[in-house]
């Protein structure tokens, strides 16, 4: 059973939060609530450039570390939440993860659809690569994010760049098209099927359907790549993406680490900040993930 932390705050959600019929101005207009909180003052926040790519690097001063570092990529459905609204992610992630995180300010669709969003977060990850050596860096996502940051992973393997240490999925995206809806029953407040396809087409512009590998990299090539680790909520609306996923993963011969969260919804492991136990459990679980990883 969910916890009533949980409980209580998924009650407080708009029952129209992903309506299926919402544009990008409506889904920005929805998301800024939610986002653009305040950084603890123990977190500092340094603006940088990575491979021409405006970034921010967020550091714990409570707990110093050098050794690892999260390469992040957002989310917001690839229309909304810039860097700035983003900060206080940033700042949780160095908390939680006990981590240097630093994160792209990727260009938004549709005013910058497909490929502008992958091509900076590539970009910076080159970037970083001039500072930090790849066997100390993570490369996570949430929300779409997850979409980018493995689309980073596929695109510096094929281009021979030097791989992270390993990728955790923070209930990323992985099948844009929702080719399989989640039979798991019970109501994901933050997602509708729809609504993703919807992100996915303002995203591709039109240049690819949206089970193209590029946008859905649950179909993609994913032979070569790092260690994988891909909890997925009963209830998230991309539940199915995320399983086919890591099917395709470990007949590729890649390392991955599935888990399911029972009673869990999309995104869950963000209101850790609001005491919700069960995020809490999240993290903790990432970061003995990272330790056994050794990274």
């Amino acid at each position: 059973m969910p916890s009533r932390e949980l409980t209580e705050i998924l009650a407080l959600v708009p029952l129209d939060f992903a309506d299926p019929e919402a544009d990008y101005r409506a889904v920005r207009a929805t998301m800024a609530p939610f986002h653009g909180h305040p950084v603890p003052g123990h977190v500092t926040v340094t603006g940088a450039e990575l491979g021409g790519v405006r970034c921010a690097w967020y550091d714990d001063t409570r707990r110093p570390r050098r050794d690892r570092v999260v390469f992040h990529c957002h989310g917001g459905g690839l229309v909304s939440c810039p860097l700035d609204d983003y900060h206080f992610y940033g700042a949780m992630l160095a908390e939680q993860l006990e981590a240097r995180v630093v994160m792209a300010d990727y260009r938004l669709a549709p005013e910058q659809p497909f490929p502008a969003a992958a091509q900076d977060c590539l970009h910076a990850y080159r970037g970083l690569l001039d500072e930090v050596d790849a066997a100390q860096v993570v490369v996570s996502g949430d929300s779409c994010g997850g979409l980018l940051g493995l689309g980073v992973i596929l695109a510096a393997r094929d281009e021979g760049l030097a791989l992270p240490a390993c990728f955790v999925s923070i209930s990323g995206w992985f099948d844009v098209s929702v080719a399989v809806e989640n039979p798991g029953g019970g109501r994901d407040p933050f997602l509708t099927a729809e609504w993703v396809r919807n992100r996915g087409r303002e995203y591709a512009a039109g240049q690819m359907g949206l089970d193209d590998p590029r946008l859905s990299p649950a179909y993609a090539d994913l032979s070569g790549l790092p260690p994988l680790y891909l909890p997925v909520a009963q209830h998230d609306t991309l539940r199915q993406g995320t399983d086919a996923l890591a099917q395709a993963a470990m007949d590729a011969g890649v390392a991955v680490t599935a888990e399911s969260w029972p009673g869990m919804v999309h995104g869950w492991q963000g209101l850790v900040s609001a005491g919700v136990p069960e995020a809490a459990a999240a993290f903790a679980r990432i970061r003995q993930y990272l330790d056994a990883e050794g990274v």
